[in-house]
């Protein structure tokens, strides 16, 4: 166990100490409206002779109760109206709670960020576009309509990488009104003296006024989001239909200009940064009208954001610059012809097909590499898969990811959206990914359908056989789109043991790895700087073969100079894999492969189970 994870359980076990001893010792039963309401005289005539120690002990007992997440908040806000009075008490719950939910926020994330992102990505992944949609407004409108409770988005937004501070002052705004109307509601109770005077008409608009907030608020957001210009606002479907408008990267240049503190962990081991600046650098200059960095040379592989202790996501920023430039009709998109060549092929009628039996609901997905350099073990793959998913189809097409990178967000918008809405039609529910590329895309857009690794279907029914024998020790290659993913790099691993190998970790695995050199496209632009990540990578290695699971690495690495495996070919043929004897293609012959490969399909019965099916 590292020391990091030891803090964690630490704190983890302290923090489930003082919730149980809250339940112990009955002090939920004290949180109670008629507690309340007897604990009120005592209470008053204490605040009246030490009022700075009486508002200290309740923002203490708030933030607690608040920050554990335990009963009783409401009840609290209750009291402060009803001892302090609306004025007062509306500033102490004010700041209580917000300060309270913060500390909620920052527990969430240090102990359950990296678990709940690794089990839940789908989940996250959807939070994280509303973050990217709407930004701070997405928090201030969750705050403002209490439709989801308080403690489940302090719990939530701790899983985002929305810094503290903003979380704070938004917080602070958007439950402002809430705490105001509740504080009241608190005050009016207060001042009961007899049953009749329940339906006074001050006690009535009060809890009126709890019931109106919603309402009102959630107009007032409606309304604002009816007049925002379209051009400055995402849409809440699944793909988005346009680029960035200047507002919104101006809005994100000035959250990374504010938030970089120039520690430079992020250009540690990055060429590009080292060469073009430190990420608020080159947002302070975009601010400016000065271009400091051509976000065009950025891997786009977010090792920065990994490193960067304020989690501040660069790589964003370079994708919506992307996106920027590529939407005017000006863009020079001759450099990456040869890449939108092979896009617009990938998903051609001559190269893309779709094998549906009957009651499928699942598909294998090989993406466009797999299938054109190694078609024997995409085909292995595909008949292991159907031992566990008799019913599984196969589709041969492309995913969009270059010119998704490439920021043509309109073009893959369309294509992609094409693509999900016929397999959805058709009643696939799950999607079974070997390409890391394709599997980040589905990730993120494809939401109306399951998205899992082969790798992690197979490693499900994989025994631990032991290490290998003396001399048959490897390293693993995490391609950089899954580095947030532990679940499925363990699977790999699992995989790999399973064939009676050692591995030996690389300096830079799992969440901190590094880019082949084939990330964001850059070798089409400067293939000097793109190379550069091969040659750490080949230092890292020290010698060793290096197992990947990305068809893309195994190809830049094996040019960088080192011997690399690709992980179906070690499952498909262990012995020659080893031995750097796998059978591996090369265009043109990989064009060639992918329409034999979709012949091959074709000959399946619609049946699986047809006696006549094919041998592999």
């Amino acid at each position: 166990m590292n020391s990091r994870n030891g803090k964690k359980i630490a704190l983890a076990l302290v923090v489930a100490l003082l919730a149980g001893a809250f339940f112990w010792f009955d002090l939920h039963h004290q949180l109670t409206l008629e507690s309340i309401r007897g604990f009120q005289e005592q209470a008053g005539e204490f605040y009246a002779q030490r009022p700075l120690l009486a508002i200290a002990g309740f923002a203490g007992v708030y933030l607690l109760v608040v920050a554990l997440n335990l009963p009783g908040g409401a009840l609290l806000g209750l009291l402060a109206g009803a001892v302090f009075g609306v004025l007062v008490g509306t500033v102490v719950v004010s700041f209580a709670s917000t300060i309270a939910a913060t500390l909620a926020c920052a527990l969430s994330r240090y102990l359950f960020r990296d678990l709940v992102r690794s089990r839940f990505p789908q989940v996250v992944a959807r939070v994280d576009r509303g973050m990217a949609r709407e930004g701070s407004f997405y928090l201030f409108s969750l705050r403002l309509i209490p439709v989801v409770p308080f403690f489940v988005i302090n719990m939530v937004m701790g899983l985002t990488a929305i810094r503290l501070r903003t979380f704070y002052w938004v917080s602070q705004l958007g439950m402002l009104p809430g705490t105001l109307v509740f504080v009241n509601a608190g005050n009016e109770l207060g001042r009961l003296t007899s049953t009749g005077e329940i339906f006074s008409p001050r006690l009535v608009l009060a809890f009126a006024l709890l019931g109106l907030l919603p309402l009102a608020a959630k107009k007032l957001l409606n309304y604002y989001r009816a007049r925002t210009p379209e051009a400055e606002k995402l849409p809440t479907g699944g793909v988005a239909a346009a680029g960035p408008g200047e507002k919104e990267l101006r809005i994100q240049a000035q959250s990374l200009a504010s938030g970089c503190t120039a520690c430079g962990a992020c250009a540690v081991r990055c060429q590009f940064l080292k060469r073009s600046g430190l990420p608020g650098e080159i947002a302070n200059a975009f601010l400016a009208g000065k271009s400091l960095a051509d976000p065009f040379a950025c891997s786009l592989c977010n090792l920065c954001t990994t490193v960067c202790p304020e989690k501040l996501e660069p790589g964003d920023f370079f994708l919506a610059l992307r996106r920027g430039i590529a939407d005017h009709s000006g863009w020079d998109s001759r450099p990456y012809k040869r890449i939108l060549s092979y896009e617009r092929l990938g998903s051609s009628p001559l190269f893309s097909t779709e094998y549906l039996p009957p009651a499928c609901q699942t598909v294998f997905f090989p993406g466009c590499n797999l299938p054109g350099t190694r078609p024997e073990s995409t085909w292995q793959l595909f008949r292991r898969l159907q031992e566990q998913i008799p019913a599984l189809g196969l589709v041969l097409n492309c995913c969009h990811k270059p010119s998704h990178d490439l920021g043509r967000w309109q073009y893959f918008s369309d294509q992609f959206g094409a693509l999900r809405r016929r397999l959805y039609d058709s009643g696939v529910r799950e999607i079974l990914l070997a390409c890391p590329n394709c599997y980040k895309v589905f990730l993120n857009h494809g939401r109306e359908v399951r998205v899992r690794s082969v790798w992690e279907v197979l490693a499900a029914g994989v025994e631990q056989q032991g290490p290998g024998p003396v001399g048959t020790t490897v390293t693993v290659h995490d391609p950089c789109p899954l580095r947030n993913l532990p679940e499925l790099q363990r699977a790999a691993r699992t995989l790999i043991a399973g064939q009676n190998l050692a591995i030996k970790e690389m300096r830079s695995a799992g969440a901190r790895t590094l880019c082949c050199g084939e990330g964001g496209a850059v070798g089409f632009i400067d293939p000097e700087l793109a190379a550069a990540w091969g040659t750490q990578r080949r230092e890292q290695a020290n010698g060793l073969p290096v197992v990947t699971y990305c068809a893309g690495c195994a190809g830049f690495l094996g040019r960088a100079g080192l011997q690399t495996i690709h992980l179906a070919d070690l499952l498909a043929e262990p012995a020659q894999a080893l031995v750097g004897k796998a059978v591996v293609a090369t265009p043109p012959r990989t064009y060639l492969n992918r329409l034999l490969l979709k012949y091959r399909l074709g000959r399946l019965p619609k049946n699986p189970s047809a006696a006549d099916s094919p041998k592999p």
